[in-house]
């Protein structure tokens, strides 16, 4: 249930922080930002979606079929973000801070579906591996939110 109230009140106060730059968001030349801001949006998504599906009470593996689901589903709109990510021109800080961020958020995805595929198989000793990606996930994208908002501003974000 914390993973699931952290990752909620996170999307949320995320959502305040993009809507305050989104001005600078919204500018053509700002694309890496915005896959950094949609990467960041569906690690959160991931982590609340994993929270809940661990709260419904059921064998490993419907859970483990679920969570492959839910990660596969979220892989595509990533897929699409990293085409610009790992293109990343260096927006505010070093290219290579984005393409670092991207690797990562591919390691994450790549650990999270060989967990949930085993666990998927009935075997549990990846449990622990699907109960630490959500939490990892949540810190990983509090340090992302983070370096995202000072990127907007170093970027010229505040144009008025």
């Amino acid at each position: 249930m914390s993973v699931v109230t952290a990752a909620a009140a996170l999307l949320g106060l995320l959502f305040v922080a993009l809507s305050l730059h989104l001005r600078a968001l919204a500018a053509a030349r700002n694309a890496e930002l915005r896959s950094i801001a949609r990467t960041v949006f569906l690690g959160y998504v991931v982590s609340l979606g994993m929270g809940f599906l661990a709260l419904i009470p059921q064998e490993l593996t419907p859970y483990g079929v679920e969570l492959l689901v839910l990660v596969i589903l979220a892989l595509v709109p990533y897929a699409l973000a990293a085409r610009t990510g790992f293109r990343a021109t260096g927006v505010g800080y070093d290219r290579r801070v984005t393409v670092v961020q991207f690797v990562i958020g591919v390691l994450m995805f790549t650990v999270t579906i060989a967990a949930a595929l085993v666990v998927a198989s009935g075997d549990d000793r990846a449990l622990f591996v699907i109960g630490a990606v959500p939490v990892l996930g949540l810190l990983w994208g509090v340090f992302n939110t983070w370096e995202l908002i000072f990127r907007i501003q170093i970027a010229g974000g505040e144009e008025r």
